[in-house]
């Protein structure tokens, strides 16, 4: 079996398993990352002064861990929230500032919530921290993802963000067999922690 074989396998293996999760488990899972991710924030301010101030997350949707939450606490404690918009014509994300959940997002046609095209674009270098979603992660801080390549193209113009994974357990492997183009996140958090 080649590689693309290989992470065809252990996407949809670990798509799964993460769908097996039940709802109420996915949230309970979620509300803990968002602790642990939290708190790793506040101690990165304290310890290395660093003052994440542009935070850009993904909006979840279907089986992945849940972000409102965490947009939620980045809101209230005065973060400006960078979420997603996903341009498939050219096959890019687009960084645009949120507000409010409420207003400022709208459907997809391929199903997710994105912001709005009145939202103001963000440039690159200003984003800080990235959430970066996943179907698997690997201990070296590789990912699978649903195959387009939106964050491998996305992530390499964000020259000052630290990136971060949020998944559940269930979702770290042992090894995704990355592309040449692929880009590793930073740091890992599941339930348990940081990975």
């Amino acid at each position: 079996m080649d590689n693309t074989e290989i992470r065809k396998s252990i996407r949809s293996d670990t798509l799964k398993l993460r769908q097996r999760l039940s709802l109420p488990e996915r949230e309970k899972k979620s509300t803990k990352i968002t602790s642990h991710l939290v708190e790793w924030i506040q101690n990165k301010k304290t310890s290395d002064e660093i003052s994440f101030h542009t935070i850009m997350v993904y909006l979840s949707m279907n089986s992945e861990v849940v972000t409102e939450e965490l947009i939620d606490y980045l809101f209230k404690h005065g973060k400006q929230v960078i979420a997603p918009e996903v341009d498939t014509e050219n096959t890019q994300l687009i960084p645009r500032l949120i507000q409010n959940l409420e207003t400022d997002l709208e459907k997809h046609n391929y199903g997710m919530l994105q912001p709005k095209k009145a939202c103001p674009i963000i440039p690159h270098d200003q984003i800080t921290l990235i959430i970066v979603p996943g179907i698997a992660f690997d201990l070296k801080g590789y990912r699978l993802g649903y195959g387009k390549g939106f964050y491998d193209r996305f992530l390499p113009a964000c020259h000052n963000a630290i990136t971060i994974g949020i998944a559940f357990q269930v979702q770290i492997v042992e090894d995704t067999f990355p592309q040449p183009w692929d880009v590793p996140v930073q740091h890992i958090f599941t339930e348990n922690g940081m990975v």
